[in-house]
């Protein structure tokens, strides 16, 4: 929807109407940052209107961000390299979901290895910020590294060159600006995912539309832990690498994990800071998790939308008879995979602290 309004000439924000068996045919606009759509109008140029083409060429840069955070990993020295190219969790929220996140994630990550080099690490996280805004939760970690004078420069450049990058498709090719109120409004009243939150569909049903029976004010607890977190990390003040990727992740972790809704894919950027803070791969039990939540969340089988667009009527006409035992599955999961995450997070925090205070 996105893509085709960009190549008629339309804002990818308005929506619009695309007939389909398994989704609404009114279709909302987009709500993330404008640079992934805008490469999502090649691949709809190129297809001719073929769903697969489409399908295949949108996956291009993802697949290309694989291999390239397997390189990246391999440089550093850290070992696991081959989950970002062989493992399920990966490849399912990535490649095979058509979901940028990998994509976003890599050049924040990039961004975080290149702070000395103040200007270009600005530029890359204003460009991951403009793909998806993942990486905001990295920016008191370097803001602090690099001291208040460099910090307070760094953050005003990336304000700037991310408003000069969102804003650049609205005058150059004329689109609708967004309703931001609004889409801020959803940012803190959405609820689910596999954020614990998503016990609100089993309590109130799919009709609830996924907001919080309390409404922004759910959003405002996550806004208030983000902003503890940042204080924290500034009172940190990590004046080395290591300290920088441990802050990185507390600040990750608090941005996304602790939003009222996650989604699979949105986890990748915190796995990477946990791998890279670790010096090993994320272990089994805490990908499994999420791909038991996916399982039971049916994620895994809409993929097949392409070869079967009735796919989503079909598995809920099927699984119609379970519908409450599996809500509540999916909780149990939901609390499975932030357990693991945790206590993994909790012990890497007490190691690295042991190991800076030896």
């Amino acid at each position: 929807m996105a893509a085709r309004n960009i190549v008629h000439g339309l804002s990818p924000y308005i929506g619009g109407q695309l007939p389909n068996p398994s989704y609404p045919p009114e279709i909302q606009g987009i709500g993330e940052t404008p640079l992934w759509p805008l490469y999502l109008s090649l691949p709809y140029t190129a297809s001719g209107g073929s769903l697969f083409t489409f399908n295949a060429l949108s996956k291009i840069p993802i697949l290309v961000s694989c291999f390239l955070a397997y390189v990246v990993v391999s440089r550093l020295g850290v070992g696991g390299a081959s989950f970002y190219i062989l493992n399920p969790y990966v490849l399912l929220t990535s490649v095979a979901w058509g979901k940028p996140d990998l994509v976003a994630s890599l050049v924040a990550i990039a961004a975080l290895l290149l702070v000395e080099r103040r200007h270009l690490s600005a530029l890359l996280l204003a460009v991951s910020l403009n793909i998806k805004p993942l990486g905001l939760g990295l920016v008191p970690a370097i803001a602090s590294y690099l001291g208040a004078r460099r910090g307070a420069g760094y953050v005003a450049e990336l304000l700037l060159l991310s408003a000069a990058i969102f804003a650049a498709p609205f005058v150059l090719l004329g689109w609708e600006a967004p309703t931001t109120p609004q889409g801020l409004s959803n940012w803190l009243s959405e609820v689910g995912g596999i954020s614990p939150t998503n016990l609100i569909d089993y309590l109130y049903g799919w009709d609830w539309g996924r907001r919080s029976p309390l409404g922004p004010i759910i959003g405002f607890f996550w806004l208030a832990a983000f902003g503890l977190s940042a204080l924290a990390v500034f009172l940190t003040r990590p004046s080395t690498t290591s300290g920088l990727m441990r802050c990185s992740l507390l600040g990750s972790t608090v941005f996304i994990l602790l939003r009222p809704s996650v989604s699979e894919q949105n986890l990748i950027l915190p796995l990477m800071l946990l791998h890279l803070t670790v010096g090993g791969p994320p272990r089994t039990r805490l990908w499994g998790s999420i791909l038991l939540f996916a399982a039971l969340n049916l994620s895994i089988p809409q993929l097949l939308y392409p070869v079967n667009p009735e796919i989503v009527p079909d598995i809920y006409r099927l699984t119609a008879g379970i519908e409450a035992p599996r809500l509540l599955a999916r909780f149990g999961a939901s609390i499975l995979f932030y357990s693991i995450y945790f206590s993994d997070l909790i012990r890497v925090m007490r190691v690295c602290g042991s190991s800076r205070r030896g």
